[in-house]
């Protein structure tokens, strides 16, 4: 097992803030807040914690649910496999879920829609400063849509929605299961980890991506901390 904690050092960048042009009689007539940078006491949420080098160990869960409520993730009934099953991601009240998640090569992002209103998801293959678009289609209300992904460079997607500008999410690829959201606390696991050395990389679709070299002996866990800020990114120890 392998736990950890995020913490944050440095000014805290503020949400942005869109006007709601379309459908408010479901998205609000407010300003939608988008909140890219999620800091309580000097803890980081929203960071993906991916495992590399696993040759083989746990199965993958079922579908993993982005909303509603926004922010929350849970897994939905099922065993899980040998195969990521894809990204369910429920629209609500005009929000994606989660501001980042996780997708396979290959698998689709699987959207059912719980809002009577259009959306139109639009996804970019984000590596660097460029990006490329992948899909763009319309999701009618309370409908369903399946895009499968196929990265060709990178390792990140961007969604968006071309009906309403503040719905963004990032989703980080994945080779095994052996991944983690860190919480609002800033804490982490990632449980049943065989044996052995591997890099645990840190991801944060704003503040950029950290690794560490950590070491799994056949006893147990270990603690992996890691330090981000609005300036240069930087690693706290293992422990």
């Amino acid at each position: 097992t392998i736990t950890g904690n995020i913490s944050f050092v440095g000014d805290v960048r503020p949400p942005k803030a869109f006007k709601v042009e379309k459908t408010p009689e479901v998205c609000g007539k407010e300003d939608r807040m988008l909140k890219e940078v999620s800091v309580a006491d000097g803890k980081l949420a929203d960071v993906v914690l991916v495992l590399e080098g696993v040759a083989s160990g746990k199965p993958y869960d079922s579908h993993i649910i982005l909303g509603p409520p926004p922010g929350t993730r849970q897994a939905a009934d099922g065993e899980g496999g040998n195969a990521f099953p894809g990204t369910l991601i429920r629209p609500q009240k005009c929000i994606f879920g989660a501001f980042t998640g996780v997708i396979a090569q290959g698998t689709a992002l699987r959207f059912e829609n719980l809002d009577p209103v259009k959306h139109s998801p639009h996804t970019y293959e984000v590596k660097g400063r460029v990006r490329k678009s992948l899909h763009n289609q319309d999701l009618e209300g309370n409908g369903k849509l399946d895009l499968t992904v196929k990265f060709k460079k990178g390792k990140i997607i961007k969604l968006e929605c071309d009906q309403h500008p503040h719905m963004q999410n990032w989703f980080l690829r994945v080779d095994n299961p052996y991944y983690a959201f860190s919480a609002t606390d800033g804490t982490f696991t990632i449980d049943q980890v065989p044996p052995g050395s591997y890099k645990l990389t840190a991801w944060h679709p704003i503040l950029g991506e950290q690794q560490s070299d950590v070491k799994v002996d056949a006893s147990g866990s270990v603690t992996a901390d890691f330090e981000f800020s609005s300036g240069r990114k930087r690693r706290v120890a293992l422990r």
